[in-house]
């Protein structure tokens, strides 16, 4: 990372000792905010600082910590000073404490390139972190870079990644959490994203979606517990054994395996391994036409639920099998759609291509259910991004979803979220309790069911919950973690709602609003004042009634008690800075 402050030669022309002050005061947030993401300063010139991690997802999460820290009011106040940041990945040369080679020198270039107050990052950075640092990214396009013989393609960072169900979790380090405080339960899963076993990386997304629907399928049997797809996509780039993932996981049984499509065969190969024992109990290789795919899938779970729940019941297994799409095509269509709209909320492009795959998947197959359903999903981001109105016809796929394949959890989970926004509780209880019987182990609708809960005022009922949700996931976003914090404030329980989103490894904007409401009922100023700071520095914006309106609490009495308390919270801040 490079940073470079801005105008500093001016600077020390009008005020040469303030500058030095101001400067020191930067350099110790630079290196305290590093420290917390595991980098460190290893190089100081003047206005230049160059500073190393040994994660890229660490370093773009320091630097726009770092941006959003020298933003806010009292930074602006005590620092008042600006940076230009730029990102790249590259080998270096060691030299004592020092490091050097053209990565450094392509980093100071990209942060020439930057704006005050931004962070530009290459290709290289982006392609490492956009997956877990949560964050939306725009990209700029490729630029030459003086005395740099190649261009770059570069990209900045815009903002916050929202709520998105098929986001991973934010890992900054490739290893595992600390292990589950939960006991193994006897017949819990985590299916480890399985391998692009092709010398083609465009077939990633064929391995994603194979994995995606393995874990679907198994979480459809109500006597196996599946660990949830984003901790299982947690551990994409992990290196490690089914008995650590075990521990981690508080998983039983770890499967594991690879897939290599080579025009219109496939082939796939799985093996199940008991954690505990280490001993593999299962494995199996299938090679089979596309058309054959789907009865190999069915095979594949039917043959893991035999070895990890003992029996597979009739029902049951006619449960798992969803209607299929009539041309498979149609079915890759989906499945290239998917692994674009996993990043949708982080660029622009994504979201349009998965919107566009979609519409594939469905002028191949008009009767695609689970198409419509996820197209939905992807035409609510593209509206993110381009703020249209796309209200009626999000009412219209998801509707035509269910129609078309009554028995899909996500269709179920997607009508039941449009329902929620149009406050229609009851409607939205049905379609998440329905998602919930195809699907028990759908960690994301668990904690949406939660927060529905929190809406309508039962906090207790919300945390059992999101309790289960923390042991489907442990990588549990904080976007859903938050939840968990509502529900404390939901109870009244002010004290444990402030202490939980101080837990959290990223603030997310909801969160900090909440622990500042939390924060004036504690009556402690300065934990008031702080809980405001952090959340105008998440946002200094921020809207207390605009952000009611998302708040689709049943009793709007205790919705515009809560805007209230923000409201009471942030004019501490004000009174403070005017003082």
């Amino acid at each position: 990372m490079a940073a470079d402050i801005v105008g500093y030669s001016a600077q020390m022309q009008r005020d040469e000792t303030g500058t030095l002050d101001r400067t020191t005061r930067l350099t110790t947030l630079l290196q305290s905010t590093a420290a917390r993401h595991n980098g460190r300063i290893f190089n100081r010139a003047g206005d230049g600082f160059f500073l190393e991690f040994s994660s890229p997802v660490a370093a773009v999460r320091c630097a726009y910590e770092t941006q959003l820290h020298l933003a806010e009011p009292v930074s602006r106040q005590s620092i008042g000073l600006e940076l230009r940041i730029g990102l790249h990945l590259a080998d270096v040369i060691v030299e004592g404490d020092d490091l050097l080679g053209d990565g450094v020198n392509i980093a100071s270039r990209i942060e020439g390139l930057a704006e005050p107050g931004t962070v530009l990052l290459s290709g290289a950075v982006f392609d490492y972190a956009k997956r877990g640092a949560q964050l939306k990214f725009q990209k700029l396009g490729e630029r030459p870079l003086k005395n740099i013989e190649h261009t770059v393609t570069l990209y900045t960072v815009i903002g916050e990644l929202g709520m998105q169900s098929l986001g991973t979790a934010m890992i900054e380090e490739p290893r595992l959490p600390e292990p589950a405080r939960s006991e193994r339960l006897v017949n819990s899963i985590a299916v480890v994203p399985f391998r692009n076993l092709s010398s083609d990386p465009d077939q990633e997304y064929f391995a994603e979606g194979l994995t995606d629907d393995l874990i679907t399928e198994l979480a459809r049997f109500p006597d196996v517990t599946v660990i949830s797809r984003n901790a299982s996509f947690g551990l994409k780039g992990i290196d490690a054994n089914a008995p650590d993932i075990g521990r981690s996981l508080a998983a039983r049984f770890c499967l594991e395996g690879g897939v290599r499509k080579l025009g219109s065969r496939v082939r796939i190969s799985a093996h199940l391994t008991d954690t505990e024992s280490n001993e593999q109990v299962w494995a199996e290789r299938a090679d089979c036409s596309m058309d054959e795919l789907f009865d190999i899938q069915d095979d594949l779970v039917a043959k893991i639920v035999s070895c990890v729940a003992g029996q597979i019941e009739r029902q049951a297994e006619a449960l798992a099998r969803r209607k299929r799409p009539k041309d498979l095509e149609a079915y890759e269509c989906l499945i290239r759609g998917l692994s674009y709209h996993r990043l949708g909320g982080v660029t622009r492009e994504n979201a349009e291509q998965a919107l566009r795959w979609f519409d594939e998947a469905l002028d191949r197959d008009p009767g695609f259910g689970r198409a419509y359903a996820w197209r939905a999903c992807a035409l609510a981001t593209v509206s993110e991004w381009t703020g249209e109105d796309v209200w009626d016809e999000l009412m219209r796929a998801g509707k035509r979803a269910i129609e078309l394949d009554e028995t899909d959890a996500d269709s179920h989970r997607i009508v039941g979220s449009l329902a929620f926004y149009q406050s229609d509780f009851a409607l939205a209880k049905y379609h998440f309790d329905r998602a919930l019987t195809l699907n028990p182990s759908h960690a994301y609708v668990v904690g949406r069911t939660g927060e529905l809960y929190n809406f309508l005022g039962d906090g207790k009922t919300a945390l059992t919950y999101l309790e289960r949700a923390k042991m489907l996931d442990p990588f549990l976003p904080e976007y859903c973690r938050e939840l968990e914090a509502v529900a404390h404030y939901v109870q009244g329980d002010f004290e444990t709602c402030y202490r939980v989103v101080g837990e959290f490894s990223r603030l997310t904007r909801r969160s900090a609003a909440y622990r500042a409401a939390a924060a004036t009922q504690l009556n402690q100023p300065e934990r008031t004042q702080t809980a405001a700071r952090d959340l105008l520095m998440l946002d200094p914006q921020f809207d207390a009634e605009q952000f009611i309106q998302t708040e689709y609490y049943k009793d709007r009495d205790f919705a515009h008690l809560l805007r209230d308390r923000i409201r009471d919270a942030l004019s501490t801040v004000s009174v403070r800075l005017a003082g």
